[in-house]
């Protein structure tokens, strides 16, 4: 990737958040050759900044999973995964599905579901864990619960991969288990059928960013082609006579994928971008039926902010403070009126968590009154009293107002603490936890660079803190702060509405291909008026240019206070741009992400 060079900080100083700033830096030759191919001066600018050329350009804008997806048996394990589940098919065996209660396994389970029936095969058993009372994860009693149930092959996704005991405990016990995970491993994997994971220590590179959904999607590509080969699509017997359509599964594969925040490039970015529409059909019953009671325009299409922002928030909401298997069944169901039925209850749901998570984080936030954004990075840690669901929303919530890592904890069963824990670039959270667990002051915890999860006595809360703190200070993150980067600087005048919309080519946006971030220069607070108690409208002019900008939920706020003295001041912009259109008609506006006084505007 190209260079990030930092904006000259002489005469400003940091940012209102306390961040300096940087321009994403793009090489002059890649520009060139992009404005060759009918590309913009400011459009060309934006695309070199993120590695993109001339010629990788076509293959950018209109990625084709059949150019990026390897021969399916490139991940190791997924010979024997796929011939075992072939054979179960083939025998009509019940075919056990253990998946996770968050998006991306909900999805993966409905594919996985979807696909078995395509093959004629809707002999199949759910189960998912309760968040609360058996955690992430395979337990023996669960899969000896399934075994029972007649599970010969029991298939779990987006978990697995570590579970030693609980899988030790099926082979013994005669269960054919197949893994398709892609979470962080060690050095070994445990008894199985196959364990399927990009990220298997063993593994070649090249996959790593696969979610659930896309490991699982892959699998049903081997499994059609093992049973088209052995001639099984032949309409006897209740065999379907035609091959799968399996592109009909993109719809979830997509949705899991944005909704698993894992990084839009490669296979990834073509399961997303090919999957869209499929999703935008609404071909699934559960699809239309949530969508509906969301709010989408049935005419309108489902676009990744969609499933970010308005579907995977309903869906994880059973798995959050409802039921475990509610979002799998609702993406399972064929039957339109049992489709509404659960989506409202959901859509009703996720009413409630977002009222929940709001007292939550509240509570938290009035705990760390007194810190100061991008100023104190120490741990911001807070208990609450809420439920176990929500408090890694809160966490995000917290991480994100003070610029901070951020654990939010509540009371969980026999007295202990849990909690969930967000971080930020530079420090890597979940090795801090799994440090403190493996020091012994916690009682159990994990996660990966930007989230985990932690459990411990609260007689352990100030040597854990302590210990937290003093990792974050071995780190640039404690030394530098945080840095916010923009795509390109621009004057006012040149944010218009044809610029905006070109932007479009640059969708799908998702983790590694952010939506482009425009850095506004010198143009003046001019006014600002507060919206429903908590979000701020202010007008920013240059001359006879003048721009409608958006913050949420500043109003109150440590950075509210600046903005707000700021006001008549030369000030400088970071943030997103939008077309808002009312009464037909487009203006450009943006959504502040940041603020700082302009060059010389301290003089």
């Amino acid at each position: 990737m190209p260079e990030v060079t930092q904006l000259s900080q002489a005469d400003t100083g940091l940012s209102f958040r306390g961040r300096a700033w940087a321009v994403r830096d793009a090489e002059a030759g890649a520009i060139r050759g992009l404005k060759a191919t009918g590309c913009t001066d400011d459009l060309a600018r934006i695309l070199a900044s993120r590695g993109v050329t001339a010629t990788g350009l076509a293959a950018f804008q209109e990625p084709k999973i059949r150019d990026l997806m390897p021969d399916p048996y490139f991940l190791r394990d997924m010979e024997p995964a796929t011939k075992r589940l072939a054979q179960a098919i083939r025998n009509r065996e019940r075919i056990g599905i253990w998946s996770d209660y968050d998006c991306d396994g909900a999805t993966s389970a409905g594919i996985l579901g979807r696909f078995l029936r395509m093959c004629g095969h809707p002999d199949f058993l759910l189960r998912i864990p309760d968040r609360i009372h058996e955690g992430y994860g395979p337990n023996t009693p669960g899969l000896l619960g399934m075994q029972a149930d007649g599970c010969g092959l029991i298939c779990i996704l987006d978990a697995g991969t570590v579970a030693f005991e609980p899988l030790e405990a099926a082979a013994a016990a005669g269960i054919d288990v197949i893994v398709l995970d892609h979470h962080g491993a060690k050095d070994t994997v445990p008894p199985a059928v196959a364990v399927v994971n990009p990220n298997r220590k063993d593994q070649k590179p090249g996959l790593g960013h696969l979610c659930a959904a896309g490991v699982t999607f892959v699998a049903t590509v081997a499994v059609t082609r093992e049973l088209r080969d052995s001639g099984y699509f032949d309409g006897r017997d209740g065999r379907p006579a035609d091959v799968p359509e399996l592109m009909q599964l993109l719809d979830l594969v997509a949705l899991g994928t944005v909704c698993d925040v894992v990084p839009l490039v490669g296979l990834n970015r073509a399961f997303v971008a090919r999957g869209l529409p499929w999703l935008s059909r609404r071909i699934t019953p559960g699809i239309r039926a949530l969508a509906r009671v969301a709010g989408i325009d049935p005419d309108a299409p489902i676009d990744e902010t969609a499933c970010g922002w308005v579907l995977g928030p309903r869906l994880n909401a059973g798995g959050r403070i409802g039921t475990s298997t509610m979002a799998a069944l609702l993406l399972l169901e064929e039957d339109p009126v049992r489709a509404e039925a659960r989506a409202e209850e959901l859509d009703q749901l996720n009413t409630r968590r977002k009222e929940i998570e709001a007292a939550a984080t509240e509570a938290a936030i009035a705990q760390l009154g007194g810190r100061v954004p991008g100023v104190d990075r120490t741990l911001a840690i807070a208990v609450v009293s809420a439920h176990e669901g929500v408090v890694g929303i809160s966490a995000a919530r917290l991480k994100e107002a003070f610029d901070a890592p951020a654990i939010v904890l509540t009371e969980a069963e026999h007295g202990l603490l849990k909690g969930s824990a967000r971080s930020l670039p530079g420090f890597d959270i979940g090795h801090a936890i799994l440090s403190a667990h493996q020091a012994g002051l916690v009682e159990k915890g994990g996660g990966h660079g930007m989230a985990g999860g932690v459990t411990l006595r609260p007689d352990q809360l100030q040597a854990f803190t302590a210990f937290m703190n003093a990792e974050i200070a071995k780190t640039a993150y404690w030394r530098e702060g945080l840095r916010s980067e923009a795509d390109i600087a621009l004057p006012l005048g040149r944010l218009t509405v044809p610029f905006i919309e070109s932007l479009d080519r640059l969708r799908p946006f998702g983790t590694a291909n952010t939506e482009p971030v425009v850095l506004l220069q010198d143009v003046v607070l001019s006014e600002i008026r507060i919206l429903k108690e908590k979000h701020f409208k202010i007008v920013a002019r240059n001359g006879s240019d003048e721009i409608d900008a958006m913050l949420w939920n500043v109003a109150g706020t440590a950075l509210g206070e600046k903005i707000q003295a700021a006001k008549g001041r030369r000030i400088d912009i970071l943030g997103k741009p939008q077309v808002n259109e009312f009464m037909r008609k487009k203006r450009p506006q943006v959504i502040v992400d940041d603020l700082r006084f302009a060059p010389g505007a301290l003089l």
